[in-house]
C-alpha cells in the first residue's frame, strides 16, 4: 500500500523501513566485552567489484567459534531475507514505471547499503536482482544528470550482471569453471541496442571499457552460436584470449566508441589490419585471423545497424536531401510536393516524439542532412561549407520564415527544437549539435590530411589547425547563442550546454604517469598466458567478471573538463575564448547560481543536476565559466562592458559559492591595480591603517577581504 501511494514521501518511507531492518539485523550479534581474549582470525576469500569492473579479493572473518558461526549465520539469513524483499520492491518500481527521482535515489541508497562492504560491492549479493532495476536507475541517472561516479558505478554493476559463475558446492572446494556470459540478460534489458545506446553516451573510459566487454562477449556468443549451428567447432578461450588482449592494447573500446558516436564506418576493419600481422607467430594463426575477421565484421555490422537510419526511412531521407528549401517545394507538382511534405513531416514527428527510439532515428536523419550541408556543398570546400552553415544557423535565429528564407529546412528543424516546451526535445538540439561539431572536426581533419605533404609542421600548418578550431567554435557559438536567446531554464540542458562549450575549448594535458604504456616485455609477461592464469592473482576462477578484457588502463578520476581545467590537467587557448560571445560565459554562470544550495539531500545522495561537492559538479562549472569570462574581459574591454562592467563582478562578491566570490575579488583587485594604481595605493594605505586601528589583520589576509574592505571604505567616504 505504501508503494502504491500517490505521495512520494510515503514511497520513500518503504526504503527507510527496509534500511532500519538491515541495521537492526546487526543487533543479533552479541556484545563482545573489552577484556575478551583476542583471537587471531583467519580470512576467507570473498568477491568484490572495484571501480574498474575488476573483482577483488577481500578478507572476511571466518567463523571458527561455534557461537560466532551460529550468530553470523542468523545475521546472514536475516539479511538474505530482507534483500529478497528489497529486490521484489525494486522490481515493482520498474513495473509501475516509477518516475520520481527522490524515490529512486532512496532505492539506490538502500540497495548499496546491503550489497556493499567496506566501500566495495559484493558480487554475490547481486544474485537475484533483476537487471531491469539497474536499467531503470540508469534512466533516472540520465534524466536527472546524476554525478559521474554514480553513473559509472551503475554501469559497472550492470556489466557484472551479464556474467554468472557456478556456485561452489563447498566452502573449501576450488572452482575451475570459467565465467559464463548470460545472453538472456541482453534480451531482458532491451537488446544489444540498449547497450550501444549507453555506449554512445558514456563519458569515461571506464564506462566504455565495461560496455565494450559486454559487446565483445555478445559478439563471441553470436559467432560461436553460428559455428555450432553449422556443425563447426566453437572457438576456445585459448584462441579468444590473444585476440582480446591485442584489441584491448589497440584501444578498441575507444575506437568503437568513436565509430558509434560519429557513425564512422570501417573501424573494425582498420583494427583487423593493425592486429593481423601480430598473429603470424601463432601456430594456429590462420584460425585466429579468421576469428579476428569475424569479430571485427560483426562489430561493424552491429554498429552500422545502430548508427544508421532504419530502412523504412531511407527513401524519405533521400527526398529531404533533394528538396531542402521550402521555396523549391512550392514549385513542385501537387503529387510530388505531397510526398516531399510527408517526408519532412515524418522527420518533424520523429524529432518531437515521446519515444526515445523514434527520437534517435530523428537525430540520425537530421544529423545526416546537416553533415551533407558541409560535405556536399560549396564545390567540396569544407571550410566554405562550415562558414556558410554557421551563418545560416545565426540567420535562422532571427528569421522564422520558411518560404522566403534561403536557410534549408533541416536547419529550421534543428533550431525549431528549441521552441518546444518539452525540455527533453530541447535537449535533442544539443545532442545533434554535439554530433555535428564532432563530425565537422573529423571532416576538417580528413581535409587537412589530404592537403598535407608530410614533414615538419610549418607555421602555415599551425595556422590551418587554428583556423579549423575557429571554424568549429563559430558553429558552436552561433548555435549555443540561440539557447541564451530563448533563456533556457532547464538545468540539465544548461549543464549539457556547458559540457559542449568546455569540450570544444579545453585541451587535455596528460601527465607522463597517465600516459605510461607497458613495454613489449611487460606485455608478453602479462598477457601471453591463458585468461584463467592471468586472473589468479586477483580473482578466483569461479568469480563473475568479463572473461577476456582485463587489461589495466589508467584512467582520470573524472571526465569533466571543468574539473580538469581547475586541477591544471587541461588548458584553454585564449584565441578560442576570444571567438566565443561573452553571454555564453556569464549567462549560464547566473542561471546555475542556485544549484549548489537547491535540494541538498539529492545533491549529497546522487549529485543530482550538478549538485553536491564532487568533481565536475555545478561548483566546478561555475568557477570555470567565471575564469574564462575573466580571461575574456581582461583582453576585451567591449566584453567587459557587455557583462555590466565592475558592477557585475561586485555583485558576484556576495555569491554563495566561495570560489566565485574569491575569483571575482581577485579580478577586481588586479584591475584596480592596473587601471587605477594611485587610487589603489591610497585605498590600500587606508585599509592598512584601519587594520592597525582595529587590530584586525584579517582585512589584508586575501584578495576577497581586501576588496570587501576597499569597497566598504569607498562607501564610507
Amino acid at each position: 500500500e505504501m508503494l502504491c501511494s500517490t505521495k512520494a514521501p510515503c514511497r520513500i518511507r518503504v526504503f527507510d523501513l527496509i534500511l532500519n531492518l538491515g541495521v537492526h539485523a546487526q543487533l543479533l550479534e552479541p556484545m563482545i566485552s573489552d577484556n575478551a581474549t583476542t583471537i587471531e582470525e583467519d580470512y576467507a576469500q570473498e568477491t568484490y567489484i572495484d571501480n574498474e569492473n575488476r573483482l577483488l579479493l577481500q578478507g572476511t572473518r571466518t567463523k571458527d567459534l561455534p557461537k560466532m558461526s551460529s550468530t553470523s549465520s542468523a545475521i546472514e539469513n536475516f539479511e538474505s531475507w530482507i534483500l529478497k524483499i528489497l529486490f521484489e520492491i525494486l522490481l515493482l518500481l520498474v513495473q509501475v514505471e516509477e518516475k520520481e527521482e527522490c524515490v529512486w535515489a532512496s532505492a539506490l541508497s538502500c540497495l548499496l547499503y546491503f550489497i556493499c562492504d567496506r566501500g566495495k560491492i559484493r558480487r554475490n549479493q547481486l544474485n537475484g536482482l533483476d537487471i531491469r532495476v539497474i536499467k531503470a536507475l540508469l534512466g533516472t541517472s540520465k534524466r536527472n544528470s546524476w554525478s559521474e561516479v554514480v553513473h559509472s558505478k551503475l554501469i559497472c554493476i550492470m556489466t557484472n550482471m551479464f556474467y554468472q559463475s557456478p556456485e561452489p558446492e563447498g566452502s573449501n572446494k576450488a572452482i575451475s569453471s570459467a565465467s559464463n556470459f548470460l545472453i538472456d540478460q541482453v534480451d531482458l534489458i532491451g537488446g544489444v541496442e540498449y547497450i550501444f545506446f549507453e555506449y554512445s553516451l558514456a563519458t569515461t573510459r571506464e564506462e566504455r571499457r565495461n560496455l565494450y566487454s559486454v559487446l565483445f562477449d555478445y559478439v563471441l556468443h553470436q559467432i560461436n552460436e553460428a559455428c555450432s549451428s553449422a556443425g563447426l567447432s566453437e572457438y576456445t578461450d585459448d584462441e579468444i584470449q590473444p585476440l582480446a588482449v591485442r584489441l584491448a592494447l589497440a584501444d578498441a573500446p575507444e575506437a568503437f566508441y568513436i565509430s558509434v558516436k560519429l557513425g564512422v564506418e570501417g573501424i573494425g576493419e582498420i583494427l583487423r589490419r593493425s592486429i593481423a600481422a601480430a598473429l603470424s607467430g601463432f601456430s594456429n594463426s590462420e584460425r585466429l585471423n579468421q576469428l579476428l575477421a569475424n569479430i571485427t565484421e560483426k562489430f561493424d555490422t552491429i554498429i552500422g545497424s545502430f548508427t544508421h537510419l532504419d530502412k523504412e526511412f531511407l527513401h524519405l531521407k533521400q527526398i529531404t536531401k533533394s528538396s531542402k528549401f521550402m521555396e523549391s517545394i512550392l514549385d513542385l507538382r501537387n503529387d510530388i510536393s505531397m510526398s516531399v511534405n510527408l517526408a519532412w513531416a515524418t522527420l518533424h514527428s520523429l524529432l518531437h516524439s515521446e519515444r526515445t527510439t523514434y527520437r534517435q532515428n530523428g537525430y540520425i536523419w537530421l544529423g545526416d542532412l546537416l553533415i551533407a550541408e558541409i560535405s556536399e556543398e560549396s564545390g567540396g570546400s569544407i571550410w566554405l561549407s562550415i562558414k556558410d552553415l554557421q551563418q545560416k544557423i545565426a540567420h535562422c535565429g532571427t528569421s522564422d520564415s520558411l518560404v522566403t528564407s534561403d536557410v534549408p529546412i533541416s536547419i529550421h528543424l534543428l533550431c525549431g527544437l528549441l521552441k518546444s516546451r518539452n525540455s527533453v526535445i530541447r535537449w535533442g538540439f544539443l545532442f545533434i549539435l554535439e554530433r555535428l561539431l564532432m563530425r565537422s572536426k573529423f571532416l576538417l581533419g580528413e581535409n587537412e590530411t589530404q592537403r598535407s605533404t608530410g614533414g615538419v609542421a610549418t607555421q602555415d600548418h599551425k595556422d590551418k589547425r587554428l583556423e579549423k578550431a575557429n571554424a568549429v567554435i563559430d558553429i558552436m557559438s552561433s548555435a549555443l547563442s540561440l539557447m541564451a536567446q530563448i533563456n533556457e531554464t532547464d538545468r540539465i540542458n544548461i549543464l549539457k550546454m556547458c559540457d559542449i562549450l568546455f569540450s570544444q575549448l579545453c585541451l587535455k594535458v596528460l601527465s607522463t604517469d597517465e600516459d605510461a604504456v607497458p613495454n613489449s616485455a611487460d606485455r608478453n609477461s602479462k598477457f601471453d598466458t591463458s585468461h584463467r592464469n592471468s586472473y589468479k592473482e586477483s580473482v578466483d576462477e569461479g568469480d563473475t567478471k568479463p572473461r577476456y578484457n582485463n587489461v589495466s588502463v589508467s584512467t582520470c578520476e573524472t571526465a569533466s573538463m571543468a574539473a580538469m581545467l581547475l586541477r591544471g590537467q587541461a588548458i584553454v587557448p585564449m584565441q578560442l575564448v576570444a571567438r566565443v560571445p561573452a553571454a555564453l560565459f556569464y549567462w549560464p554562470l547566473i542561471q546555475l547560481a542556485g544549484a549548489a544550495t537547491d535540494n541538498i539531500a539529492l545533491g549529497v545522495a546522487v549529485g543530482s543536476k550538478g549538485r553536491g561537492n564532487i568533481p565536475g559538479a555545478t561548483s566546478d562549472i561555475r568557477a570555470t565559466l567565471l575564469l574564462l569570462l575573466i580571461g575574456k574581459c581582461t583582453a576585451d574591454t567591449v566584453a567587459f562592458q557587455e557583462v555590466g562592467g565592475e558592477e557585475f563582478f561586485r555583485e558576484l562578491l556576495d555569491d554563495t559559492d566561495s570560489r566565485v566570490a574569491y575569483y571575482s575579488s581577485a579580478f577586481l583587485l588586479k584591475r584596480m591595480m592596473t587601471e587605477e594604481p594611485e587610487e589603489y595605493q591610497n585605498m590600500l594605505q587606508k585599509l592598512v591603517f584601519k587594520a592597525q586601528q582595529s587590530n584586525n589583520e584579517k582585512l589584508l589576509e586575501n584578495p576577497y577581504l581586501q576588496m570587501c574592505g576597499i569597497l566598504q571604505l569607498s562607501n564610507e567616504l
